[in-house]
C-alpha cells in the first residue's frame, strides 16, 4: 500500500525541504487530513514539540493514536492553546493544510517565523495586514508541489521512518468505490458532508 502514497510524500518531502526544519523548532500543522499526517510523521521525527488542528472527530482520533498533541478549532482558542504549548513563543512553523487556515496560521506564528502555505482551495480569500508581516519579520512560503522528490520519498518508506499503520483506513474493491466517499465525510444521496469514517482508503482493482 505505500506505493500508493510515494507522489503524495513527495509533495510533502519538497514542503519539508523548503522549511528547513530544525529539531529546535516548535511546529503547529493546521489540518490532520493526509497531508497533515505526513507532514506530522516527518516533524515528529525533526522538531522539539509538534501540534496538530483538526475538527473531524475520526481523525482527531487517529492523530492521538500516533501520539500527537491535537485540537479542535471549533471547541479551542488555537492561538491561545499554541502560546501555551510553546511557553509564550507561538509557533517557529506553521504549515497551513487544509487550505482555508492562512489567517489563523498567521496568528499562530512566532514572530520571525514560518508560514508554510500548503492546502489548496481555490475558493478561499484570505485578509491580511502586509505591516504585521514586515513588522514580525513572518516568512511566507509557497512551494510548488513536487521537484524532484520522488526518490527520496521512496527511501523514507523504505526505511521505514514513518509510522503508516494508522494512515491507512481500508483496502476495497473497484465495486465498493461509491461507500468510500460516504467514509471520506460525503453523503452522496445529499451531497452534504458528513462526519468521516477514514484517514485514506485504497482501491484494488
Amino acid at each position: 500500500m505505500l506505493g500508493t502514497q510515494v507522489e503524495t510524500l513527495a509533495t510533502v518531502v519538497n514542503g519539508m525541504n523548503t522549511l528547513l526544519m530544525m529539531p529546535y523548532d516548535y511546529v503547529l500543522i493546521l489540518g490532520f487530513g493526509p497531508i497533515g499526517y505526513l507532514f506530522a510523521q516527518l516533524a515528529k521525527n525533526i522538531a522539539a514539540k509538534v501540534a496538530v488542528t483538526e475538527i473531524d472527530p475520526f481523525r482527531i482520533n487517529v492523530a492521538k493514536e500516533c501520539g500527537l498533541t491535537v485540537w479542535n478549532p471549533r471547541e479551542v482558542d488555537i492561538e491561545q492553546k499554541i502560546t501555551e504549548f510553546t511557553y509564550g513563543r507561538k509557533a517557529d512553523i506553521v504549515i497551513e493544510a487544509t487550505g482555508n487556515a492562512f489567517e489563523q496560521a498567521l496568528k499562530c506564528v512566532t514572530p520571525g517565523g514560518k508560514v508554510l502555505v500548503f492546502g489548496m482551495d481555490s475558493s478561499v480569500r484570505a485578509t491580511v495586514v502586509p505591516n504585521d508581516i514586515t513588522r514580525w519579520a513572518t516568512k511566507i512560503l509557497g512551494v510548488y508541489l513536487g521537484q524532484n522528490t520522488m526518490v527520496p520519498s521512496i527511501r523514507l518508506f523504505q526505511e521505514n521512518r514513518l509510522n503508516m499503520k494508522p494512515f491507512f483506513t481500508k483496502v476495497i474493491s473497484l465495486d465498493d468505490a461509491p461507500k468510500a466517499f460516504s467514509d471520506l465525510g460525503l453523503d452522496l444521496a445529499t451531497m452534504q458532508h458528513k462526519p468521516k469514517n477514514a484517514m485514506k482508503i485504497v482501491m484494488k482493482i
